[in-house]
């Protein structure tokens, strides 16, 4: 069976995972885990559910990934990769071996990618993974998760008893 191929989703990926990788790329304290690429882009992805943002059933209802955002937890493995492949071929990410692990850094040429996107959804990515930074700082892969998990859920119960 063939998939269809989403040009532009592949572009907001690889945009999404170019910003966490700059986010994270002072901080010595976060190694870029393939795993915690998923997690961190799921922040920037639904920030009204991760971040508690208030929001009407209307506006929820208008953005439909985040409406539907707890039917799908379990991120597309093979979409991170091509993204990351992506990424990695036009010299933006570097991928390393650290502690027996395969960490993610983003090279000078993505950073200066980076600073020459000039948009507003640069921008609110940049903001959201400022944000996205804080709360996951302290977290180990799998509080992220229950994190995600319990965020969703509540998203889900609310949405079921309004309809």
């Amino acid at each position: 069976m063939i998939k269809n191929f989403s040009f532009d989703d592949f572009i907001n990926d690889s945009i999404r995972i170019l910003i966490i990788a700059d986010a994270v790329n002072s901080i010595k304290k976060i190694k870029l885990t393939e795993n915690r690429i998923r997690l961190y882009d799921y922040y920037l992805r639904f920030p009204r559910t991760m971040f508690n943002g208030i929001a009407t059933d209307e506006e929820l209802k208008a953005n439909i990934d985040e409406y539907y955002a707890f039917f799908h937890w379990s991120p597309d493995i093979v979409k991170y990769r091509k993204s990351t492949n992506f990424l990695i071929a036009k010299g933006f990410l570097v991928k390393e071996m650290q502690d027996n692990n395969v960490v993610y850094i983003i090279s000078n040429k993505g950073i200066e990618a980076i600073k020459k996107l000039n948009s507003s959804y640069k921008q609110k990515l940049v903001s959201l993974a400022k944000l996205m930074i804080k709360s996951v700082l302290k977290l180990n892969d799998s509080k992220i998760e229950e994190e995600i998990k319990y965020k969703t859920n509540i998203l889900s119960r609310k949405n079921e008893v309004i309809e």
